[in-house]
């Protein structure tokens, strides 16, 4: 390490100078920086239900669905329908809507003198004002499963406006639209909105919101909690400044290179605040210890102690973002992990460089430490506190341990996992009241496409077609199918001839003949013939729900498809089922990688295997309680939550790598473990102390989000950088006290 300080020492101007040049070039890109709140829109390539998704939303007209409900007490009066109506025209006059389908525009099949009447269920132009045709016209419809459940509530008190969304369109675009044409009509009720593409516009709304939000806030307390600690200008500007470097390379980075803020990668500022900042504490922390000698010496002693563990903790803390690449589904937690190391990787970067360089250039220009660095008291106290209880109740901090263990493990098995995007809404924002309505009086917005390929036009199609959703209708979460079989089938009904799909394909083409130009036709069936697509509609977001739906669906579709057709299915939920899946298997796989990885890591380094164990009993502990913690509170495992077990390893670790390279120097210093630790405790307790109250803090603010699966995930964190930083300063001092001559061979190394 002597090296590089000589080397920082030598080129102090020209490394701020540098980091200077490259902060305004990447600064530059952030004001480029764009946000992408679509989850199912992540999707890896090679995914085949992602990419069928995709096709059908290009040949169909775009496959999300945007909804707006209308509640009243009662629907079918001349005004509300005339509302319905103006709804209507104003939504089909945005660009990017491909259709619109309500009351008054919705197709309706009937028989009349002349043979088969196709029309509109209520007439635009001509809606009823009499008492009694409106009531008739509510007991039709509500009789009528294509129409009650769908468009209209089964108790007459809502009805929908669905407009499909074109794909490649900007969906939150639109939204704005509609809402604004909407703003402009006379009515006195709300308006509720759904479907995907309004789950998006308010989830970009909220990304953005929490970036300026909540980072300052987290800012903010960072800074107080180093000046609580330090009590010096050097203190809380020089980590506080390192770390705003790092968060401005990382985020211009992602705009240069063409990457959108997700849910996820819009935790990274708050994320390098509250971890990158760990990095100067411990530099500038041990820069103080060494005040009494020169500026130059000073660096040269702290760099020699401090920046074997700094880099040891950054790559640990770098492999437990790295691990969320394995068994990711979604390419946006592979992002989240690659420029949060990227991050990491920038604050070790300038701890180790630009940092000494400021305490270079300033140290002597009264910018310097305070003399009473050792006299301040708080935390001090605190360590002092903590080494008495390791030195004098050993066994009542093994027996509390202990016993959080056990209530962890007890607390893991109880673990729910919960995959509902309308779930990371608080209770007051307008998705989740929108989505209550949709789901309590219609049949939801979770679009699942069974698509047919073949003579679509042949009686073995649509006889398919309808066996589909013969299937479909088995089960309770799909209150609602629909193709171009139901229509066929209406149509040989009001000829006369029953709810059939009739046997010869002449009379098909003759009936086929009366549909043509119809709106709805675009969405069931391509221009050639050759594919159709029956859609359901599935209204629960239910776990097992979604298991069943993949299992039984994938299992139908291998049982129809043979040479003259082909079945394929595809939609959210589908892709919500595989997303709970990767949760689990980034969970697992996550872990599993960064344990070993860390273990590995601190084994080379410490040159023993021991030490490396050692080193992650604090953090296994700590997961214990963590997913103890989540099962007893009722709290998922949702997209935020899962990302939680590798990042305390990766952060959480660094309390141990810290704790055991201090241990590791009083030891030989000494050859006594009582004295080692009580030392160790005091002068690594500090910094990991400070740290630990920072990096809580700063996850804790988390809680001010928008987003539920925010305000849990920075609440877990805080918790867990408490277990962890106790349990090194507690239990850690503890297994190297009873750990015996194995312990003095290897510390003695």
């Amino acid at each position: 390490m002597e090296k590089l300080s000589n080397w920082i020492l030598k080129f102090r101007y020209g490394i701020l100078v540098v980091v200077a040049a490259i902060t305004l070039f990447l600064g530059y890109f952030i004001k480029d920086i764009q946000v992408n709140p679509d989850v199912i829109g992540y999707h890896p390539a090679g995914d085949e239900a992602a990419a069928l998704f995709m096709e059908i939303g290009r040949q169909y007209g775009g496959n999300d669905l945007l909804i707006v409900g209308i509640e009243s007490d009662n629907i079918f009066t001349y005004d509300m329908l005339n509302l319905v109506r103006k709804v209507t025209d104003s939504v089909r006059s945005v660009p990017g809507i491909s259709s619109v389908t309500s009351l008054t525009n919705v197709l309706h099949i009937s028989s009349s003198e002349y043979g088969i009447e196709i029309g509109r269920l209520v007439d635009e132009f001509n809606i009823p004002t009499d008492t009694l045709q409106l009531r008739q016209l509510q007991e039709y419809t509500l009789s009528e499963p294509m129409y009650s459940g769908f468009l209209v509530s089964k108790d007459a008190t809502a009805t929908l406006v669905v407009a499909r969304v074109k794909d490649g369109t900007e969906q939150m675009v639109i939204v704005d639209q509609v809402k604004q044409k909407l703003d402009g009509l006379d009515f006195d009720g709300n308006f509720y909105f759904g479907g995907m593409p309004v789950i998006l516009r308010e989830l970009s709304s909220v990304i953005i919101g929490d970036l300026f939000f909540i980072a300052p806030i987290a800012f903010l307390l960072i800074t107080l909690v180093l000046f609580w600690g330090f009590r010096n200008l050097q203190g809380v500007l020089l980590p506080m400044l390192t770390v705003v470097i790092a968060i401005i390379w990382t985020m211009g980075l992602m705009s240069m290179l063409g990457y959108k803020l997700t849910l996820l990668t819009n935790l990274i500022p708050v994320i390098l605040l509250a971890v990158g900042s760990a990095y100067s504490i411990h530099i500038v922390n041990r820069f103080f210890r060494e005040k009494s000698q020169a500026p130059a010496e000073a660096i040269q002693r702290t760099l020699r102690y401090v920046a074997l563990p700094v880099i040891l903790a950054s790559i640990t803390t770098i492999f437990g973002f790295v691990s969320f690449i394995a068994g990711s589904y979604l390419t946006m937690i592979v992002e989240f992990g690659i420029f949060s190391s990227l991050g990491i990787l920038f604050s070790l970067i300038l701890a180790l460089s630009f940092a000494p360089a400021m305490l270079s250039v300033f140290s002597g220009k009264g910018f310097k430490a305070t003399k009473d660095f050792k006299k301040i008291n708080q935390v001090e106290k605190l360590t002092q506190i903590i080494g008495g209880w390791v030195q004098n109740h050993p066994r009542k901090i093994v027996a509390i341990w202990l016993l959080l263990v056990v209530a962890g493990i007890w607390g893991a098995t109880k673990i729910e996992r919960r995959v509902d995007l309308v779930d990371y809404f608080r209770r007051d924002n307008i998705v989740k009241q929108s989505e209550y309505l949709l789901r309590e009086k219609f049949t939801g917005s979770m679009p699942l496409f069974v698509k047919i390929t073949g003579d679509i036009q042949s009686p073995e199609a649509l006889r398919l077609m309808q066996y589909t959703q013969d299937f479909m209708a088995q089960f309770d979460y799909i209150p609602y199918s629909q193709s171009v079989a139901d229509l066929i089938i209406q149509m040989n009904d009001a000829m006369g001839e029953g709810r059939r799909i009739p046997e010869e394909p002449e009379k098909i083409e003759q009936l086929w003949f009366l549909l043509d130009g119809q709106e709805v036709m675009e969405q069931l069936v391509n221009f050639e013939l050759t594919e159709g697509l029956v859609i359901g509609h599935v209204a629960s977001t239910d776990l097992e729900v979604l298991r069943e739906i993949e299992v039984n669906f994938a299992e139908f579709a291998q049982q129809n498809s043979r040479a003259d057709f082909d079945v394929q299915v595809t939609g959210i939920p589908i892709f919500f089922k595989r997303l709970d899946e990767s949760i689990i298997r980034s969970q697992t796989s996550s872990i599993i990688i960064a344990t070993s990885l860390i273990i590995l890591v601190i084994s080379l380094m410490m040159r023993s295997i021991w030490k490396g164990i050692l080193g992650v009993v604090p953090i296994l502990v700590t997961l214990l309680i963590l997913f103890g913690t989540m099962g007893l509170t009722g709290v998922p495992l949702d997209i935020a939550t899962v990302l939680c077990g590798s990042i305390t390893i990766g952060i959480g670790v660094d309390y141990a790598i810290h704790f055991m390279t201090q241990f590791a120097k009083s030891f030989r210093a000494t050859n006594n473990t009582k004295q080692s630790i009580s030392e160790t405790i005091s002068i690594s307790g500090r910094a990991i102390l400070i740290n630990m109250i920072a990096v809580s803090l700063g996850f804790a603010v988390l809680m001010f989000s928008n987003l539920v699966p925010m305000q849990r995930f920075g609440l877990l964190i805080a918790l867990t950088m408490i277990s962890t930083s106790m349990a090194t300063l507690t239990l850690l001092p503890l297994c190297l006290s009873i750990s015996g001559e194995r312990l003095k061979r290897m510390f003695k190394k």
